[in-house]
This record gives structure tokens, C-alpha cells and sequence, in this order.
């Protein structure tokens, strides 16, 4: 009997994620709902994220993980049990310090623990407010580096282009990165998200980073490009793949990509900089 071909890791949204059994597996890791018929793009990042991760082989002990971008997300959490170490970075400030959602609460900063899903090793996740496109952390000292729909409100497709470069900066050589943004589907050329033409030359193409597959491009079912979640006023409908905002239509796409291996890796900085932030308390 012939295995069914594993999923596309650089793809777009579609339901068809959440009837993979292996998928399914993260997506409970993440503690996430399960009912039939849910499908969330975020949710849908979320896990596209740490299924990647996993199948490139990518986590480990004595790996050093960094989200930009990140908040409090449950990934950070889950990264924190598959790491020596988990970084997540963010302004902590602003529009997504005090939205509905809270989505970067400054309280992560001091107690992590405060909006941590599920049980996570406490000594192993650090949090530092940080502006994504200037990390504050030396070149080549992280092995995984991952963004999840943060690169767009960075303030434009060249801020969106320099995170990205920050974040091949951080990688080693060899290392990995994850980034999910907008990908519009329909209305033409957006300040912010991305057509296909403005994700390969403001996020794949000038990134130093090669990807570790093409994307495919295999759009949702043409039922929810017809009838989109139109934002703001829809935003607690489900399914939640396409969604609509003025003229444009856009849903999630993730994209992984791996440095080159052109140079030794800082793994001694990658070490001195755990024992320090461990010996700060933080």
C-alpha cells in the first residue's frame, strides 16, 4: 500500500491540513481545538510551524529557538519542551500590548508562565522586548527563527524585507527559519501583504536564506475565496481560511527557508548568552 505524499511545508491555508493525522498530532501538542470543521489560518500557522520544524529535524536539546514578532504565542511554549533554550521577542508596546486580543501583553516579559496552554519547562523560555528588524542578539547564534503573520505590520514591505534579513543574520549556518504572512488572493498590490510577486522579492528572494522547497501554490477551496470572513465585523467566524478587508482578499502562506552553510556557527555565543540570561532570572 502506497503512503499518502507527505504535506507541502511551504504552502497556503487549506483544510486539508487538518485531516493529515500527522499534522493533527502538533495540533493537539498545541492545545488547540479539535472539532470537526474548525479551521483557523492562525491556528493553521501555529502548527504549519512546529510540524515543519519537526520534520526538518530542526528542534532538539541543544538547539537555541527565536520568535520575532512572537508575543506570548503558544509556540513559544512548545518550543521552550523541544529546546535548550526559547527566545520570544516583541515591541511589548503599542496596538497589540492593549488590543482585544492582547496579543504581546507586557506581562509575558515578567511572568511567562501567566499565559503559558500547557505545562512547559519554565528555565528554558526567555522573553526581551525587541524591535524585529534590529535584533539584539550577535549573527549566526540561533538554529531555528521563526515569524507567524508579524512581518506585515512592521510598517511596510521594506521594514517586512530588513526583519527577514535580521532574522537570516540571527540563523547559523544551516539554521532554519519559519515566516507566515498575507498572501493576497485577490485586489491587487496591498501596502502591507504580500502578492506573489511582492513575497518573492520583499520576503524569499533578497533574504539570504534558500527555500527548503517550492512554495505550492494550491489556493483554498473556491467556497471560501466566494465567501470570505470579512473584517472587522466577522472576525469570530468560522471557517476562518479567506478572509476579506476592502478590495482584498488574502489568507495565510508559510514559507520555510535554511542559511547557507558558508560559515562556522556561533555555537559558543549561542551557550554564553543561555548562561547569562539564566543567571539573570530571566
Amino acid at each position: 500500500m502506497r503512503r499518502p505524499a507527505p504535506l507541502p511545508l511551504n504552502a497556503m491555508c487549506h483544510p486539508d491540513f487538518w485531516h493529515d493525522p500527522e499534522w493533527r498530532i502538533y495540533s493537539r501538542a498545541l492545545g488547540l481545538p479539535q472539532d470537526e470543521g474548525w479551521y483557523h489560518r492562525k491556528a493553521w500557522e501555529w502548527c504549519q510551524c512546529v510540524y515543519g520544524f519537526e520534520r526538518l529535524g530542526a528542534l532538539g536539546p541543544d538547539k537555541l529557538a527565536l520568535g520575532v514578532g512572537a508575543g506570548h504565542e503558544r509556540v513559544l511554549y512548545y518550543l521552550a519542551n523541544r529546546t535548550a533554550a526559547t527566545v520570544g521577542t516583541d515591541l511589548y508596546t503599542g496596538d497589540f500590548a492593549t488590543g482585544p486580543a492582547g496579543e504581546a501583553d507586557p506581562g509575558f516579559l515578567q511572568e511567562p508562565e501567566r499565559f503559558a496552554p500547557f505545562a512547559y519547562y519554565k528555565e528554558r523560555l526567555f522573553a526581551f522586548p525587541a524591535d524585529g528588524c534590529r535584533l539584539p542578539f550577535r549573527s549566526g547564534v540561533f538554529d531555528v527563527v521563526y515569524s507567524l503573520s508579524s512581518i506585515e505590520h512592521f510598517g511596510g514591505h521594506d521594514r517586512a524585507l530588513q526583519a527577514v534579513q535580521e532574522m537570516c543574520r540571527a540563523l547559523r549556518p544551516g539554521g532554519t527559519a519559519c515566516v507566515a504572512t498575507e498572501l493576497v488572493l485577490e485586489g491587487g498590490p496591498h501596502p502591507a501583504y504580500f502578492t506573489w510577486e511582492d513575497l518573492e522579492r520583499y520576503v524569499i528572494g533578497p533574504s539570504g536564506m534558500a527555500p527548503v522547497e517550492p512554495v505550492n501554490d494550491r489556493p483554498p477551496p473556491a467556497e471560501m475565496l466566494e465567501d470570505p470572513v470579512k473584517l472587522p465585523e466577522e472576525q469570530a467566524r468560522t471557517p476562518h481560511v479567506v478572509v476579506q478587508e476592502g478590495q482584498w482578499k488574502f489568507t495565510s502562506v508559510c514559507v520555510f527557508m535554511t542559511k547557507p552553510r558558508a560559515a562556522r556557527p556561533w555555537r559558543a555565543a549561542g551557550r554564553h548568552l543561555v548562561d547569562k540570561w539564566r543567571s539573570a532570572g530571566k
